[in-house]
């Protein structure tokens, strides 16, 4: 993300490097994840002050309307230094979907309370296996008058304490091309029973059965067409969030890496005074700045198109197999103080796994680019 920036882009990612370095260390960042939504919220609120919340918010609804650069620069910044605040799963991703809500107004509201960070949306897409098959969702519902009834699963919903969910399902005996729609759920709301946990990397996620669950029609967000290009737009930007957090991740493993090589003495000199060190952080380096160079090159094209499309499923294989690589070389570079909680790598080790596996993991990514590939 350092290919001739612009003013803007620049600014973005001064702003936002200058806010976290203020705010953030491994003890902060335990800290942080103790709390009950699992970050800060006055972190959260500074955030709505410096504008970052209204950058993926649409022009046309209020937001600022960031290009894929400038929030994808914010996401590897807050890769970078193992930021917990939720900005890709409750602004970044379901923004896309405030683009097809059916009702223009209840959208803008909505836009409003999000970028002002008194209101967060949760993303309830996942059932096990089935991520990129809308067909296979399992969720059901039925309208009955003015009401909705909403059955079924979802997994790994990544901090669930926000005040909406937004949930694909299928209405009953309809097929996935005339039936699927987008509801937005509110928390508490009758009917939904959770189990919450944490991830490798500390982060809350959770599972929501939805138990006959009646919503009113205020629920419905988007049906038919619209519906498909908001889960698929969400899908994408779920994909496009997670190798840009992982880019700074892995900046940040290599400049670890490097440091400690260079500083660890044994035997009367530096670690990096051997040469299989200084070209196992050769090739550390080449696998950033390759999936460096694909990550910017994702931000070049619009979502939407084909070609985006292999472009997302491409950077995801590429990126996750960069992280194979930086991640185990470091560890292994560092030796027993790699895996300490004490130390920073560990936490940027397990961040990056987690991310690997959100939105498609490498070998879902390489079976989509291979079929993109040839229809």
């Amino acid at each position: 993300m350092h290919f001739n920036p612009t003013e803007e882009q620049a600014m973005y990612r001064e702003t936002i490097a200058r806010f976290l370095d203020d705010r953030y260390s491994v003890a902060h960042r335990q800290q942080f994840l103790e709390q009950r939504r699992g970050y800060d919220p006055e972190n959260w609120s500074a955030l709505a002050d410096l504008g970052v919340l209204s950058l993926p918010i649409p022009d046309g609804l209020g937001g600022l309307g960031g290009t894929a650069a400038e929030i994808a620069i914010i996401q590897e910044e807050l890769g970078y230094r193992l930021a917990v605040e939720p900005f890709s799963e409750n602004i970044v991703i379901p923004a896309v979907a405030l683009q097809e809500f059916d009702d223009e107004g209840r959208a803008r509201t909505l836009a409003a309370e999000m970028q002002a960070g008194t209101k967060t949306v949760g993303v309830a897409l996942s059932e096990g296996a089935r991520r990129f098959d809308a067909a296979a969702i399992a969720c059901r519902a039925k309208i009955d008058g003015g009401n909705i009834t909403l059955w079924g699963t979802k997994h790994v919903v990544s901090y669930p304490e926000a005040d909406f969910l937004l949930v694909s399902a299928l209405l009953a005996n309809e097929d996935a091309e005339n039936g699927l729609i987008l509801l937005l759920v509110p928390a508490g709301t009758d009917g939904i029973s959770t189990r919450t946990y944490r991830l490798i990397d500390g982060t809350l996620a959770a599972d929501f059965e939805f138990e006959n669950t009646r919503l009113t029609s205020a629920a419905m967000v988007a049906s038919g067409a619209g519906a498909v290009r908001a889960i698929e737009g969400m899908h994408d930007r779920g994909a496009r969030a997670a190798v840009a957090e992982s880019l700074g991740i892995l900046r940040r493993m290599f400049e670890l890496t490097t440091e400690y090589t260079n500083s660890r003495v044994q035997f009367g000199r530096p670690l990096t005074g051997n040469q299989v060190v200084r070209h196992r952080l050769a090739e550390m380096l080449m696998h950033y700045e390759l999936a460096r160079s694909v990550v910017a090159g994702l931000c070049i094209f619009p979502a939407g198109t084909h070609h985006a499309a292999k472009l997302v499923s491409a950077a995801k294989v590429t990126v996750a197999k960069a992280f194979d690589f930086i991640g185990k070389q470091s560890i292994q570079l560092h030796g027993g103080i790699g895996l300490t909680d004490e130390y920073e790598l560990s936490h940027h080790y397990k961040r990056g796994l987690a991310l690997q596996e959100m939105y498609g993991n490498k070998r879902e990514h390489a079976l989509r680019l291979a079929k993109l590939s040839t229809s």
